[in-house]
């Protein structure tokens, strides 16, 4: 409907400038509360049929109750916290002079200073129960109401609810604040896994068509360019076999047993060999597992510094050394020669996404250049009795 539409955007813009993310059917539920509770109380009065100066106080109590319910629809600019608690009060005094035998008008008061308490601080919720219990205890004291010790205490309570709601409403926020995160870092994961797999495998396929397309220059050798041809096909499905095999690990819950961990970086290097790079490779096995984010790092370290060769210094002997370094767990040691005028390319994520990744698996990376060579050194601790993911 059409007045519900209405409704729900006026208090969803109420709530906007008040700076809180109630949904809009919190509102429509206290408001309509509210009516309620003017309406019987009202109605009992006027059947006690009240002659004078009671009469104009009930008129002006529920003139002021309704008018005010009224104003907070149509007004155009933010709710005032202090014109709801000077309106609730004053039209719950007027009430009180005409005395009946039920009496909704403290529920009416608890209500008024619940709905402060849930959008605003605790010093602004505290003055106005301050006030509040004001009122009540000098009605008590003049008569106009029984019991007025315990509709206090319920003011407290009334208080206590909505800073609860308050509480609430700050959860949901850290929570979705988390999951934002959680599928930024997604994201980011993502984007670092098939960034190093297509990294690596568009490496190899650019060195076998390399060495197709000088095979066919100089030699015309055939059957040559035809095998670097052939190994480029392969290694092209392969990296996509292992792009859709890394978004599903990733997509996959519980732990992963199949990302490739340090054990497969003679085979690594060993590709990158057949593809006509230049690689030197000193191997020695950890002891003791590294542990599943160390295994992956140190792999993934090896394979983008190869990959980064292949695209800054074509042609250049590569040397991979890895093995134990003192007291500090196992290295991996990537360099070669950096060529003149060789420059990084702007915007390129591979290095940050590296340094990223090992230092997340406890690991330390040091990388840039070192006497005319590039240089890439890592260091990851040993952890013992980890499973390797």
């Amino acid at each position: 409907m059409r007045w519900l539409r209405w409704l729900e955007a006026r208090y969803r813009r109420d709530f906007e400038l008040l700076g809180y993310e109630y949904p809009p059917y919190y509102m429509t539920i206290t408001e309509a509360a509210m009516l309620a509770l003017v309406i019987e109380a009202a109605v009992p009065r006027f059947l006690e049929r009240p002659q004078g100066t009671q009469l104009g106080f009930l008129i002006a109590a529920t003139a002021l109750s309704l008018g005010h319910i009224v104003v907070s629809l149509i007004r155009k600019s933010g709710a005032s916290l202090t014109a709801h608690s000077a309106a609730t009060l004053a039209a719950a005094a007027m009430f009180w002079t005409v005395p009946t035998a039920i009496d909704v008008v403290p529920l009416i008061v608890i209500l008024g200073i619940t709905q402060v308490a849930a959008v605003s601080t605790k010093r602004v919720t505290a003055a106005h129960l301050v006030v509040y219990e004001a009122v009540v205890i000098v009605a008590g004291f003049a008569g106009a109401i029984h019991q007025a010790w315990l509709i206090a205490l319920t003011l407290c309570f009334g208080a206590a609810v909505g800073q609860l709601l308050q509480n609430q409403l700050l959860l949901l926020r850290a929570e979705r604040r988390a999951q934002t995160d959680r599928l930024a870092l997604d994201r980011a994961t993502i984007a670092g896994e098939v960034h190093d797999v297509v990294a690596h495998s568009l490496a190899v396929v650019l060195l076998n068509v390399t060495a197709a397309r000088r095979a066919l220059e100089s030699d015309d050798d055939r059957d040559e360019a035809v095998d670097a041809l052939r190994d480029a096909e392969t290694q092209g499905r392969t990296a996509m076999n292992d792009i859709r095999r890394t978004i599903e690990l990733l997509r996959a819950e519980g732990p992963v047993d199949a990302q490739p961990g340090i054990d497969e970086i003679p085979e690594l290097v060993a590709s990158f060999e057949r593809a006509g790079l230049a690689v030197a490779l000193d191997y020695a096995p950890p002891a003791v597992p590294l542990g599943g984010s160390a295994d992956l790092a140190a792999f993934r370290v090896v394979q983008e510094s190869l990959a980064n060769a292949v695209k800054h210094a074509p042609g250049a002997r590569v040397d991979v050394t890895v093995g134990p370094r003192a007291r500090r767990g196992h290295g991996v040691r990537v360099s070669c020669p950096v060529p003149d005028g060789a420059r990084r390319a702007p915007g390129g994520s591979g290095l940050a996404g590296m340094r990223a990744r090992v230092e997340s698996s406890g690991g330390t990376l040091e990388a840039g250049p070192a006497d005319g060579m590039w240089l890439v050194d890592a260091v990851f601790p040993h952890h013992e009795g980890e499973a390797r993911a």
